[in-house]
This record gives C-alpha cells, sequence and structure tokens, in this order.
C-alpha cells in the first residue's frame, strides 16, 4: 500500500499558513514588500465558566504561546447562556465578529470548544500549515470539478475556511445534504484498513465536519456565522431533538455549498440515496458559497472520535529527528513495513525555543538532547505531528490525555516565560508567513491590578481581563503536578 504520506508529508508541511478592545494590537493598513503587513491571529474559546477541563485548554495554549484567549459568551445569559443552547456559542461569535472594523478581515482566526481542547503546538506551525493547507485545498477543489486553480477562483470558489474532521455525520440523517452530499476525503479508503465488511466509525472516510475547531480569515468567518444564524432563523424546528446544536446548523450551511458547487460547476446534482432531502435556495439569489473547508490532515486538528487506532506519541530518537512507526495498525501481518516519519525543521525550531526559554526548569538539558526523547502526537496515517488535538466522545479522555504532552514537566515555568514574553511585544512569528508579519491579536496586561504571573483571559464582557488566580488557581495542584513532581525527584538526586 502506498502509504497517505507520500502524497501529503511532514516535509512538505514544513518547507511550504480597530476594536473596541483596547488591549488588542491595532490594525494596519496594507503596506509595501519592504514594510510588510502585519496581521493578527485571534485565539477565540466560546465558554461561559472556568473548571478544570478549559484550564488544561487554557494551559495548552498559553505554554505554546498563542495570543491571550478571548472568551466568547463569558457568564451569558438567556440567548447567550451556554448552559441553556449550544446556539449561544454561534451568537456570541456573530458579535465579536461584528465588532470588528473591516481593516481586520485578513487576520486569522482559531475558534475552539472550551472544554475538551489540548494545544500540542505553536501558533506559528499553526499559521503556516494554514495557508499550505489552503493551498492543497483549492488544488484539490480544481481537481474535482476539472478545472485550473485560477478558473475555479474566477468563478468564486475557493477553500478559506477550515474545521475539524469527522469520521460519522453528526446529527445522524442519511437523507440529510450535509450527510450525503459530503464528498470524499483526499484520504485513500486502504488508510484506513481492509475491514469494511461491517461498518465501523474507525473504518470510515473522515468527510464530515466537526465544528469544534475552526480556522479562517475574519472577514470569511462573519459571513459564514451570518449565514449559519439565517439558516437557524429559516428552519430551528422547536421538535427536533437536535435543534439547539451548533454543528447541525453549520453543517447545514456547508451541505448546501457542496450541494450548489456541483450543481455549478458540473452542471448537475451529485448522485445520493433514494428520498434524499434537496438542499432547495430560498430564492434564487440566495448565496451558497462560503469557502467552508474540512482540514482532512488532521495537520492543524486531531479528533479523536474513530481515530484511535490512527493517532499517538513517538519519540524521534533516531538519526534527523525520525521516529520509526513501528506498530501495524492496519494488521498487514508479513506485508507490514515499519515507516520513518521527520519531525519537520519548524516544528523543532518552535519547540527549541521554548523549551530554551526555560533553562531553570530542566538544568543540564539542552534543546537537542531533549528534542530526541520527548514524545510527540502524530496521525499515523498522515504522519503530521498534529497542531491540538479535540477530545470528541467522553470528556474524562481530556484529563488522561493532559500528562502526555511535551508541555507537562514544565507548566509553571513555561507560563511565567509565556507572560513576560507577551508583556513585551513578542510577535508571533519571526519570518514572513503569506508575506506578512504576525502578531497576536490580544497580549497581557502590564498593569499592577491586572497582571498574574501564570496570565488569564480577556472575555467579551465589557471588555474584561480575568487573571489566572479567578480562573485556574483552584486546580493548580492537578495542573501544575508534572512540575513539582520534577522538581522533587531533582532535588532528592542532590
Amino acid at each position: 500500500m502506498i502509504p497517505y504520506s507520500a502524497k501529503f508529508s511532514n516535509s512538505t508541511i514544513s518547507t511550504s499558513l480597530t476594536s473596541s478592545y483596547s488591549h488588542y494590537s491595532k490594525p494596519q493598513d496594507s503596506e509595501s514588500s519592504s514594510n510588510p503587513k502585519t496581521s493578527r491571529l485571534h485565539y477565540l474559546i466560546p465558554a461561559s465558566l472556568p473548571n478544570l477541563h478549559f484550564c488544561y485548554n487554557l494551559v495548552s495554549s498559553a505554554v505554546n504561546r498563542y495570543p491571550v484567549p478571548t472568551l466568547l459568551g463569558w457568564h451569558g445569559a438567556d440567548e447567550f447562556d451556554a448552559a441553556n443552547t449550544h446556539l449561544a456559542k454561534l451568537r456570541a461569535m456573530e458579535r465579536y465578529f461584528n465588532s470588528l472594523r473591516s481593516a481586520e478581515d485578513d487576520d486569522l482566526a482559531i475558534i475552539v470548544d472550551g472544554y475538551d481542547i489540548l494545544i500540542q503546538l505553536p501558533p506559528e506551525i499553526m499559521v503556516e500549515r494554514y495557508f499550505q493547507i489552503a493551498e492543497r485545498a483549492d488544488a484539490q477543489l480544481a481537481s474535482r470539478f476539472g478545472v485550473s486553480v485560477d478558473e475555479l477562483h474566477k468563478r468564486g470558489l475557493r477553500q478559506t475556511i477550515f474545521l475539524g474532521p469527522d469520521k460519522i455525520c453528526w446529527p445522524i440523517d442519511p437523507l440529510a445534504p450535509r450527510c450525503w452530499v459530503a464528498p470524499e476525503s483526499p484520504i485513500p479508503p486502504s488508510a484506513w484498513g481492509p475491514n469494511k465488511e461491517h461498518w465501523e466509525i474507525i473504518h470510515s472516510d473522515p468527510r464530515w465536519l466537526n465544528s469544534g475547531t475552526i480556522m479562517g480569515p475574519i472577514g470569511d468567518l462573519r459571513k459564514y456565522i451570518a449565514a449559519t444564524m439565517d439558516e437557524i432563523t429559516a428552519t430551528h424546528d422547536p421538535a427536533y431533538e437536535f435543534r439547539e446544536s451548533d454543528q447541525y446548523y453549520l453543517s447545514n450551511v456547508w451541505g448546501r455549498q457542496e450541494y450548489w458547487r456541483s450543481r455549478v460547476m458540473k452542471g448537475r446534482a451529485p448522485a445520493g440515496p433514494p428520498g434524499r432531502i434537496i438542499p432547495v435556495k430560498n430564492s434564487p439569489f440566495q448565496k451558497t458559497e462560503y469557502h467552508v473547508a474540512i482540514e482532512y490532515e488532521s495537520a492543524l486538528f486531531q479528533t479523536k472520535a474513530g481515530y484511535e487506532p490512527y493517532f499517538g506519541y513517538l519519540q524521534f530518537n533516531e538519526s534527523d529527528l525520525t521516529a520509526r512507526l513501528t506498530a501495524d495498525i492496519l494488521q498487514e501481518g508479513s506485508a507490514f513495513e515499519p515507516s520513518a516519519i521527520e519531525m519537520p525543521e519548524n516544528v523543532a525550531t518552535s519547540l527549541s525555543k521554548l523549551y530554551d526559554a526555560i533553562p531553570e526548569a530542566h538544568p543540564g538539558s539542552t534543546s537537542e538532547d531533549w528534542l530526541s526523547v520527548v514524545q510527540l502526537g502524530v496521525n499515523f496515517i498522515t504522519n503530521h505531528i498534529y497542531g491540538l488535538w479535540h477530545c470528541t466522545g467522553p470528556k474524562e479522555f481530556v484529563g488522561i490525555e493532559y500528562p502526555t504532552l511535551w508541555f507537562y514537566p514544565f507548566v509553571k515555568s513555561l507560563l511565567k516565560a509565556a507572560v513576560k514574553a507577551s508583556q513585551a511585544g513578542e510577535p508571533l512569528t519571526q519570518k514572513l508567513i503569506d508575506g506578512r508579519k504576525w502578531v497576536p491579536k490580544s497580549y497581557y496586561p502590564v498593569s499592577a491590578d491586572l497582571n498574574d504571573e501564570f496570565g488569564g483571559v480577556w472575555t467579551d464582557l465589557n471588555n474584561e481581563f480575568v487573571p489566572w488566580r479567578d480562573l485556574c488557581e483552584p486546580h493548580n495542584e492537578v495542573l501544575f503536578q508534572g512540575e513539582e513532581k520534577g522538581s522533587e525527584l531533582h532535588l532528592g538526586s542532590l
């Protein structure tokens, strides 16, 4: 079998993505090539209240030096109360995007669920990969319709908003467009194993949309969310079991897009099951193209449910920071050959920078030593060291996964270093990506009354900063256990 990674390898990834809030960086106008434009990355978390699972998310983003999160729907009431409806997430997103100036439309946003996300890689990797993935996705879409990428763009089609992949269409309804219209992923079916006699989620193609992880430009996201709110207004059924599911409505808009893409580009509707529902337009002029795509490769987003045999942790302990995948995950038997997976140079550089910033936490160890022994989460099919992990399914696995991540032995030190770097105005990247400088949308405050050595968050509730002590301090023992134990072992060896 030719591995999927032969087409989309990690080496490909590594070589080729004035609001009213005073803590945000100011929008910059387009500049000349000698003075490139500056763009921002927004890190947005729809969340109403803190708990341990939220703090896992916060730790993982902060130690990787993400922009300080903005919490959407914080202490939301009525229609913004996430405890009562998942649609509060969409309403809070719409409110946030509508608060931004058009000068920020080319900024990028990463939006993640609040209580089941663990970040593995720094944001500069996510931004760089975003543009590489978008370029490949446009090429795949053009190939699907038998046109050039230039022609695709002239027809108004492109892929700019990426959501996580699901191996099941949820809510399940085989006749709904969001389920039957979904195109196949570019991953060969054989990648998921030969056993197709009985349908199982682990053997299915990751061709459906998961709304828990999203990345795309502010301008396009604003339009997509507005269309989704229109979909809610037009179709909300008080008797429907999943009437409050944000994924249901976001997927419906995407399903309509995919159906009309085929109608427009191929001149005919895609085939589907008998009795299928056709996503008709509300009017002949209704827009259906929102540039929405699925991040099939799990380079950005690794969902858990259905992927359990296909991801895990590897040490890159061979020459040139190479790992050896020795598990016969497809049960090929005597035909199985272990594959080599090389750590991309940009991943090694980014993680080394974070490790070298806290020498007091690992005396006597260099980043060169550490990179060859640290374990990193890898998708075994695409060979990507994934950017973040999304715990679809039972949420108790978040706490189980947290101690396996690279930063667990150094959380306290990494948090302190991240706060100082942010307060000093550190950019997200040292190199141009898409011809632009990239900086955080938001920074940690320096005022004495708000400052906290472990950080905190901004919220959309009256532009409020909430310090770590008011969010996660009750969970410090659990969150900092890796470094505390390491310190005890070090002292014991003296």
